[in-house]
């Protein structure tokens, strides 16, 4: 694959669509206007600043590293090889339940939109099944065609974002107030937690290290996040304007009528479809860069026309049966909720164990990078609080999910260890 195939423009867009902008914004806002209400601008600044640091970890460390893997490569040179494993096997779910976020999110629009026309719920699972389909297709056409799709998306959604804050703004006669609660509870951390969902889509483009310069990638992890964030904080202050703290889908079909549904209907397709398709993508090159070093079986690390075809279509399969087996079961609002808490909580993981990699890395020539350990130092502390203060609002099962997840990596972990321990054993035989 050529260096520098993608270039920062391409990388903000893919990490932009990799946020599903809209989509993000009708179903994590939902739930964060319904837990703080006009506070969400407020945790929404909060959410960006965590991100932000998170960002610039991954700034500093995709400067170091140039092989691909992201998060899974900072952590196995950074760290050690056992915990390097485990945050790739960490960001594996977290691709998947993040991006099947999105994708849920933006069937459930869909969904709404096509319910006007009698469209059976019994059929949810199809929705699901249909858009990620198509976003698993789009990662296979080619980096080229999915990076032109996410720009030509992303600019268009940035347009409407505006148009509609302006909007909300106007409605309420320009009326400014105070987005600042008085005292912090536990539902401004959840609301938080949610709001980490929105501008964090540079998570996506960590892994394209075979793709593009790490230059790129860590300028675009930075910019991107503050887009995204001073978007959603601009957004979500004009719905406090307007006072709204319930379904933002129904205000606006209500307000726009067929032009809205038209409208919603366009963006949940095109959303559902970026989301699900930027975290493939970035999915499958974690899983293949794991496999090279012999963590799955090699096979899914061969290329094909310079790119891990046999990833992708792994990657791609449980991406698509996993999301429509768990619609089939729970539904789409269900399957939102259940993956919107998984990947708030293993975004957090991967980030704190990308802390501690540049913490660690960085500290073997403290005086030179003092920063990086300060960046590092801060962004483990700020994922830490968001994190503790925030377990005890999710679900149970949400939680035993996680923790059953990291526990599963340590297991595969030892047993890889165990594996090679013996065939290294059989060699000296």
């Amino acid at each position: 694959m050529e260096k520098g195939k993608l270039s920062f423009l391409d990388l903000l867009f893919i990490s932009f669509g990799g946020q599903a902008p809209f989509i993000s914004l009708l179903t994590f806002g939902t739930v964060m206007v319904s837990l703080v209400g006009e506070y969400g601008a407020f945790a929404m600044v909060l959410a960006t600043l965590v991100v932000l640091f998170n960002g610039l970890v991954v700034y500093f460390l995709s400067m170091r590293y140039r092989r691909g893997g992201g998060y899974y490569t900072y952590s196995l040179y950074s760290l050690t090889p056992r915990l390097g494993l485990n945050t790739g096997w960490t960001y594996l779910m977290y691709a998947l339940s993040y991006g099947g976020t999105l994708l849920a999110g933006g069937a459930y629009v869909l969904y709404l939109a096509l319910s006007m026309f009698s469209f059976p719920s019994g059929l949810q699972w199809a929705l699901v099944l249909v858009v990620s389909s198509v976003a698993s297709a789009l990662v296979m056409v080619g980096i080229r065609v999915s990076a032109n799709y996410a720009t030509a998306m992303s600019i268009i959604e940035v347009i409407a974002i505006i148009f509609l804050s302006v909007y909300f703004l106007f409605e309420s006669g320009w009326r400014l107030y105070n987005p600042i609660p008085s005292s912090f509870t536990p539902s401004l951390f959840e609301a938080v937690v949610f709001g980490l969902g929105i501008p964090t889509g540079y998570g996506s483009i960590a892994p394209l290290g075979r793709e593009a310069s790490s230059r790129d990638i860590g300028r675009a992890a930075v910019a991107v996040l503050l887009l995204g964030g001073g978007l959603a904080a601009f957004f979500f202050y004009s719905l406090g304007d307007v006072k709204l703290t319930s379904d933002l889908v129904d205000y606006l079909l209500t307000r726009f009528g067929l032009v809205g549904l038209l409208a919603l209907g366009f963006i949940a397709l095109n959303d559902g479809t970026l989301g699900g398709m930027v975290y493939v993508l970035s999915a499958s090159r974690t899983f293949r860069e794991m496999a090279e070093d012999g963590a799955f079986p090699r096979f899914f690390a061969r290329e094909v026309k310079g790119k891990p075809l046999y990833s992708e279509l792994f990657v791609s399969a449980v991406f698509v049966t996993a999301l429509t087996l768990i619609a089939y079961n729970v539904g789409l609002l269900g399957e939102f909720a259940l993956l919107g808490g998984l990947a708030g909580l293993f975004n957090l993981f991967v980030h704190i164990s990308a802390n501690l990699s540049l913490i660690r890395v960085a500290s073997k020539r403290i005086r030179k990078h003092l920063h990086e350990v300060a960046v590092g130092v801060v962004a483990t502390i700020i994922s830490l609080g968001v994190f503790f203060n925030s377990l005890p609002s999710f679900n149970k099962y949400t939680v035993y999910l996680f923790f059953g997840w990291i526990i599963l990596g340590f297991f595969f972990a030892e047993f890889l260890e165990i594996a090679r321990g013996a065939h290294a054993d059989e060699e000296r035989r």
